[in-house]
């Protein structure tokens, strides 16, 4: 493109780039260079100028993407947990019928998430809490996980016995809270604990609280 075709001061294409692409490819740097730190190190070491070395990029970039570091924190655990919905909510629309095996399906899902990257894991239960910020963040995103799991619930509790939707409520967020504890420990414990063990007990798990019903 010569001069005369591009406005003065316009962004110009680079190597076949343009402008938003460029930026694009360049936050996506950022983001996997935050998730190595923070998957690995934790989030006291993900600081701006750790993850530009990692990522080859200078502050410029970094502010080009993000406003601080508390903004790229938030953006990394939006990434992992907003990915762990989807595939939550996947799972859910593959599930078969039977209760049972639809429990572990989605157990499944979810655990291999998790298993396929464990840094998403660290993130999501156990960086998470390690700063304000991000415990601010992660109780907003509770509800992108309470919601489908109160949902499964009501589908698996259809034993003709009335349940108000206050009930529901309470069993998805005391699953949440205790399926996270159960990751943690996963990831975290010793001795290690197989895949197919940990995904059998949180099925178990889940089942043990369908009958749970305080409804009036």
């Amino acid at each position: 493109m010569s001069d005369s075709e591009n406005p003065r001061g316009a962004p110009r294409r680079w190597r076949g780039q343009e402008p938003d692409d460029r930026r694009a490819a360049r936050r996506a740097a950022l983001i996997e260079a935050g998730l190595q730190i923070m998957g690995t190190e934790g989030t006291a070491a993900t600081t701006m100028r750790a993850t530009c070395r990692q990522a080859s990029l200078t502050e410029r970039y970094f502010y080009e993407s993000f406003d601080n570091r508390e903004a790229l924190l938030v953006a990394l655990l939006d990434h992992v947990v907003l990915g762990a919905r989807d595939t939550l909510l996947g799972a859910l629309e593959t599930a078969p019928d039977d209760p049972g095996r639809l429990v572990r399906h989605v157990v499944k899902a979810f655990t291999g998430y998790i298993a396929e990257d464990r840094r998403r894991g660290r993130i999501m239960f156990v960086e998470s809490q390690s700063v304000p910020e991000l415990a601010q963040r992660g109780e907003q995103l509770v509800a992108e996980f309470t919601t489908p799991m109160a949902a499964a619930l009501k589908m698996l509790g259809a034993d003709g016995a009335p349940r108000d939707a206050v009930n529901t409520q309470l069993n998805a967020i005391a699953l949440f809270g205790a399926i996270a504890f159960l990751y943690q420990r996963w990831l975290t414990g010793s001795p290690k604990i197989s895949q197919k063990r940990i995904v059998e007990h949180i099925a178990l798990t889940i089942e043990a609280h369908v009958p749970v019903n305080s409804t009036p």
